[in-house]
C-alpha cells in the first residue's frame, strides 16, 4: 500500500474491518431487536473509528524506523498464544482470572515497568470490564474471585 502504512498492517486492518462487518450484518440479519444489538453494534462503531484513527495517524506522523522482523515476529507469535491461552482459560479458570492475567502480561510485553503499576492496571481494567459484561449480559459469567 502507498504512503507511511505497510502491506501487511493494512491487509490485517482489511481484514478486521471486513469480519466486523460481517459479524455486524449477520447480527442484524438475525435479530434488530436490543438485546441481540447491545454489544455487536457499539463494537463495530468502536472498531471503525479506530481503524479511521489507525489510518489517519499513519498517512499523517513520519515513517518510524523498521523494526527487527525476527523480534517483531516472535512478539507477534507470543502475543498470539498467550491470547489462545487466555481463550482456553476463560471456561477453565474464569473470566476475571484470565483477564487479570491476560493484560498484566500484556502491559509488561508492551513497555510497562515499575512493581506496583502493571498490576494495578490490570486489577482495575478486570474489574471494570467484569462489572460491565457483568451488567449487559442476562446471563452470568464464569470467575474465580469477582
Amino acid at each position: 500500500m502507498t504512503g507511511k502504512l505497510s502491506a501487511p498492517h493494512a491487509a490485517l486492518l482489511g481484514i478486521i474491518l471486513a469480519l466486523t462487518g460481517y459479524i455486524t450484518w449477520s447480527a442484524l440479519s438475525a435479530s434488530n431487536t436490543l438485546n441481540n444489538l447491545i454489544v455487536t453494534v457499539p463494537v463495530a462503531i468502536l472498531i471503525a473509528v479506530l481503524s479511521g484513527v489507525i489510518l489517519f495517524a499513519a498517512f499523517r506522523s513520519p515513517t518510524p524506523p523498521e523494526p527487527d522482523e525476527t523480534s517483531a515476529v516472535w512478539g507477534d507469535l507470543l502475543l498470539l498464544s498467550g491470547f489462545a491461552l487466555f481463550c482456553y482459560a476463560l471456561t477453565h479458570i474464569g473470566f476475571d482470572v484470565a483477564t487479570f492475567v491476560f493484560v498484566w502480561a500484556g502491559v509488561v510485553m508492551s513497555g510497562g515497568k515499575g512493581l506496583w503499576q502493571p498490576p494495578l492496571f490490570s486489577a482495575l481494567f478486570t474489574l471494570v470490564l467484569v462489572k460491565g459484561f457483568g451488567a449487559l449480559f442476562p446471563y452470568p459469567m464464569l470467575t474465580l474471585v469477582l
